[in-house]
């Protein structure tokens, strides 16, 4: 009977963690299917090497300008509209593949509207002191684009090859090409 209630209560509990990782995930898988799709119009973006390495979700205020100032007349004609939404900000390192062998990590920040499904930018978060700490953060930490391990790896390899392997073919297939001379005894000099 012991077994059992220690069992029924293992199997509750992993279904209960189950459920809250994905409630957890649906809101991020949305994020990430929404910027795998933004990278997709980048060229040479490997497909679906997305991944989310920090990100807020939360109802944010957001500032857009509608139509821009016209500087040639006296009026302003701006319009800016200001609403508040569900926002997910979210640093993001994805691969870009080059030749098929050669992968460039690369590190962004993308905004997502999640109920107008759109990505925003900075400016469009005025006064949020949370998602530009957040910003600050992913600036002060400098990522950079970098040639991934294995890139590395195989471009090692090829240098080395270049380097070691081909003169020593070179130098085998080139001493069988030439003859060597004969010295004849009998000839006189």
């Amino acid at each position: 009977m012991k077994k059992g209630f220690l069992f029924m209560l293992l199997v509750c509990c992993l279904a209960f963690f189950t459920f809250l990782s994905f409630a957890s995930a649906s809101e991020k898988s949305d994020f990430t299917k929404a910027v795998n799709g933004k990278l997709q119009e980048i060229n040479y973006y490997a497909d679906g090497s997305a991944k989310a390495v920090k990100t807020i979700s939360k109802e944010a205020e957001i500032t857009k300008v509608l139509t821009v100032d016209d500087p040639e007349t006296k009026e302003n004609e701006e319009e800016i509209e200001t609403y508040k939404a569900n926002v997910v900000v979210g640093h993001v390192s994805y691969k870009l593949k080059r030749d098929s062998i050669f992968y460039i990590q690369k590190h962004e920040f993308f905004y997502y509207d999640v109920d107008n499904q759109e990505f925003l930018m900075l400016g469009n978060f005025p006064e949020d002191q949370e998602i530009n700490s957040l910003f600050m953060d992913y600036m002060d930490a400098g990522y950079k684009a970098g040639i991934t391990l294995l890139s590395n790896l195989v471009f090692s390899l090829f240098v080395i090859l270049a380097i070691l392997v081909v003169p020593v073919l070179v130098m085998v297939f080139h001493n069988k090409a030439i003859p060597v001379p004969m010295k004849r005894n009998n000839s006189v000099m």
